[in-house]
């Protein structure tokens, strides 16, 4: 993957004085707290509204994942022939579509294995795409000498998603329905969205 130069300024009084990280952080933190929530309500939806049996769940599994072992060398190429901010956008919205799909067909009894079968595949690609993009992105709104603690705090509040998504997704479905934890990762896409279009930082 190419180096991407550096063009965002260092804003006067530390990493969290930048509006556009603040943006960029807040997407994506919601965006992994959803996701970790799918993580969790997509098998409860196949064994709850499908009575999924445990192959089902772990082929389940394994579709969200496919797309590392597949694409995830090549797409770091590909991504850096591509704008970074508008793949990610492209990533957000298609993952959003695909995830508020499972519920509309949950409520209109027409959801199969199938469909929860390319979703998780489709937004498993997604996921490949977003990532590479919002690394090599990131120079774009952090100045140089800001990056590891940028890094830092992304990795944290990763961590930090992660246990709350997976918390939150059961306790979603225990309350809502499983069907309701991929609702709120539509959501978070959604917000995801919002904040990488308030970023006014431009592209290297």
């Amino acid at each position: 993957m190419s180096t991407t130069t550096v063009t965002a300024p260092r804003p006067r009084g530390g990493l969290l004085r930048g509006r556009d990280f603040r943006l960029l952080w807040a997407g994506e933190t919601m965006s992994r707290f959803g996701s970790n929530i799918t993580g969790v309500a997509m098998p409860l939806v196949a064994v709850v509204s499908l009575d999924a049996s445990t192959f089902w769940v772990s082929a389940l599994a394994a579709a969200a994942w496919l797309p590392w072992l597949l694409v995830g060398l090549p797409a770091g190429a590909w991504v850096d022939r591509l704008p970074r901010r508008p793949l990610m956008l492209v990533c957000n919205l298609g993952s959003l579509v695909l995830l508020a799909s499972v519920p509309l067909a949950a409520w209109l009894d027409v959801l199969t294995m199938t469909q929860l079968m390319v979703v998780a595949l489709l937004t498993g690609l997604a996921n490949v795409f977003f990532s590479i993009a919002y690394r090599v992105y990131l120079p774009s709104v952090v100045h140089r000498e800001d990056l590891a603690e940028a890094n830092a705090k992304l990795q944290g509040s990763e961590s930090a998603a992660q246990l709350a998504g997976l918390g939150g997704g059961g306790m979603l479905a225990g309350l809502f329905g499983a069907v309701s934890g991929l609702l709120v990762d539509a959501a978070t896409f959604l917000a995801s969205t919002l904040c990488l279009l308030g970023i006014r930082s431009t592209e290297p």
